[in-house]
């Protein structure tokens, strides 16, 4: 949880603008991750090609390197729940020649590719659920942190969720889905790369959060979290 809090914090205090799903998309298979906005500087990560990350404040126009730098953050756990003990996360630099936004990437095609859920109103019975503080706000469900916490109890949870890659079916372990039980069926999902990428917002305000899942021809490779902000 100390750790999920400094990831909070940082991404409050350092940055006002509004974080932008991206895919590492360098040709050379990696992206470098710099101290400072700057070719020369210090590398202090390699990020994979087809990798999910958050971008900020780019090309604003806040100074002139917004349009060749960007602050990004990377979470080393492929797939991120921010409260692992070895989870990880990188809040530094990329060159934005490195990556794509979400948005630039192509639509997938439904007929090679489908994601959903399946529902049902959500009950307490047979979960084990901690609480902030004593509070009635949600901090982890069966030991996942919550995202969504602060925004009282999820009127319905998922059952099951399932990705259809031509003929193949991957279902995705409950473990994952404890933490954004609450979430709804509106995806935007894109491809690139011979990989597929579901992205939605799940909560608004104050608890939204960026949950991006990855598949690749043999199944889930990645489940990103993070958050707008």
């Amino acid at each position: 949880m100390k750790r999920l809090l400094t990831l909070i914090s940082i991404l409050l205090i350092v940055n006002a603008g509004f974080s932008q799903v991206a895919v590492i998309s360098s040709p050379d298979g990696s992206a470098n991750i710099r101290e400072k906005p700057d070719s020369k500087s210090k590398v202090i990560a390699k990020v994979k090609t087809n990798t999910v990350i958050l971008a900020f404040n780019d090309e604003i126009g806040v100074s002139a390197n917004d349009a060749v730098w960007s602050e990004v953050v990377v979470i080393k756990e492929p797939m991120s729940r921010l409260n692992t003990a070895n989870e990880e996360y990188t809040y530094r630099y990329s060159h934005t020649s490195q990556y794509k936004l979400f948005d630039q990437l192509k639509n997938a095609d439904p007929k090679v590719f489908k994601f959903e859920y399946k529902h049902k109103p959500f009950s307490k019975s047979g979960k084990k659920i901690g609480y902030i503080d004593g509070s009635e706000s949600i901090e982890t469900i069966n030991g996942e942190h919550y995202f969504g916490a602060d925004c009282g109890t999820p009127k319905t949870e998922i059952t099951k969720a399932t990705a259809t890659i031509g003929n193949k079916i991957v279902d995705i372990p409950m473990s994952l889905i404890w933490g954004i039980l609450h979430a709804g069926n509106e995806f935007e999902i894109k491809t690139y790369n011979n990989h597929y990428y579901v992205s939605q917002g799940v909560g608004d305000g104050g608890c939204f959060t960026h949950l991006v899942w990855v598949f690749d021809k043999n199944g889930l490779v990645q489940r990103f979290v993070g958050w707008q902000y």
